[in-house]
């Protein structure tokens, strides 16, 4: 007889665990097809904005004939902030601004270049001054960016199209 009780009691617990696996299996599904619907969803936003349904500024393309370099300084050397080892280094380079004949104001900034010389080389000085010897060759395209920002800024114009350094020799 406690055979059967025990088997009674085994087929009750398991009757009763199928209904509520039953009743979980209705009260959850639609919960996590919503749910499943919502991550969807959102994983779809996510790729939009990875590629970007705003269209990217097309920088416009300048033709090499458009473009004129002008020589602001040659042979400007510069002192380095301290780094590591603790010794002085300079950094030697010939300076050129590139500008875009082709801009709206390129007949009213050409002319500023010359007389505004000195004020350019301090730009470069405090921008090319701030870096190490160490770092100097890794951040040499990020310096040039910002000189081009700073000028760009300081003349309020997008005549300047680039800046060039050649001849820059680490000391």
């Amino acid at each position: 007889m406690k055979k059967n009780i025990l088997t009674v009691i085994i087929l009750a617990a398991t009757l009763v665990n199928l209904t509520l696996c039953g009743v979980m299996l209705f009260v959850y599904l639609p919960n996590a097809q919503k749910m499943n619907a919502m991550i969807t969803k959102i994983c779809q936003v996510i790729d939009l904005e990875l590629e970007s349904p705003i269209p990217k500024e097309k920088e416009e393309e300048v033709l090499p004939q458009d473009l004129e370099p002008i020589l602001v300084a040659e042979e400007m050397t510069i002192q380095l902030t301290k780094g590591a080892d603790g010794k002085v280094h300079h950094v030697r380079l010939n300076v050129s601004l590139v500008l875009n004949k082709k801009a709206e104001d390129y007949k009213t900034i050409q002319p500023l270049i010359e007389p505004q010389n000195a004020r350019i080389k301090e730009i470069i000085q405090d921008s090319v001054g701030e870096l190490t010897y160490e770092n100097h060759l890794d951040s040499k395209e990020l310096v040039k960016e910002e000189i081009l920002k700073l000028l760009q800024e300081e003349f309020n114009t997008k005549c300047i199209y680039r800046i060039d350094f050649s001849s820059y020799l680490g000391i």
